[in-house]
């Protein structure tokens, strides 16, 4: 094995498939542990980053709060640095929120003027602009009236903020759809382009490289998307290493343009490379 001073690894498709352990992720990552530092980075929002740390710890790999960064911590910190404390409406769950509350934001519940009791929504008007930015990430709870609520927002000059735009999120027996669909509805009823926080775009990628204080060239970045890890490691000057867990299959590697250093069945693999 080729020790590098970091590892960067994913977390859906490459430790976790839904609610199960990967076979042999946790062994694998621990040996890692034991020879450099070890970051996880994942665009899914929907844990806190001391829910995740907690999640990994309960499947036998090491780990703290400290040692995770998801794409809503991400997102939370990009607008605090750059805007300061703002008014956010956000369309995700409690790890979204809890990221946002920690870095100092209001929350904004939303408002429901302008609905009629027929229940098909109101029109938008500047009442409903409570909010500074939409932030979009996974929202298993997502309906309607959220996607009225945030519409309402843009419409009336609230900055949208995507967590990540991933479409579709690996579980035990197939996919489910990711935060992607859900920002794609809010871009198409508004007309407006969503910036994006997560993997493979640089407020991600900056925010590892911060907090890891190394050069891009002594980390390894290990995912299971091209579009996303691959490509967000290639373009900082990292090692890739693709797990064939979660998303992409040998068949998709072969036609992408987007070409890791290494392919591996699994994380379980990472001893050989």
């Amino acid at each position: 094995m080729i020790l590098m001073e970091a590892y960067i690894l994913d977390l859906d498709g490459v430790i976790f498939r839904g609610s199960e352990v990967i076979a042999g992720a946790p062994d694998a990552v621990n040996r890692l542990l034991d020879s450099a530092r070890v970051v996880f980075l994942t665009n899914n929002s929907t844990q806190s980053r001391g829910a995740v740390a907690a999640r990994l710890n309960a499947s036998g790999i090491r780990c703290t709060e400290g040692d995770v960064i998801t794409a809503g911590y991400a997102a939370a910190v990009y607008i605090r640095k750059r805007y300061g404390a703002q008014k956010i409406y956000p369309i995700g769950e409690a790890g979204l929120i809890h990221e946002l509350k920690a870095e100092g934001h209001e929350i904004d519940p939303g408002r429901d003027e302008g609905r009629d009791d027929g229940g098909d929504g109101g029109r938008c008007g500047d009442e409903d602009a409570v909010a500074d930015f939409v932030v979009v990430g996974l929202d298993r709870d997502f309906t309607y009236e959220k996607l009225r609520i945030g519409l309402c927002n843009i419409l009336a000059g609230s900055g949208l903020i995507a967590t990540n735009t991933d479409p579709v999120l690996p579980v035990e027996h197939g996919f489910l759809p990711g935060a992607g669909a859900i920002v794609r509805a809010l871009e198409t009823a508004s007309g407006r382009s969503a910036f994006v926080i997560g993997k493979p775009n640089p407020p991600m990628m900056d925010a590892v490289i911060d907090h890891l204080g190394l050069p891009a060239h002594e980390c390894t970045l290990v995912g299971d998307r091209l579009d996303t890890d691959i490509l967000a490691g290639s373009r900082y000057g990292m090692k890739t290493v693709l797990v064939l867990t979660g998303v992409e299959t040998p068949e998709s590697v072969s036609q992408s343009r987007i070409k890791p250093d290494a392919v591996i069945g699994s994380i379980a693999e990472m001893q050989e490379i």
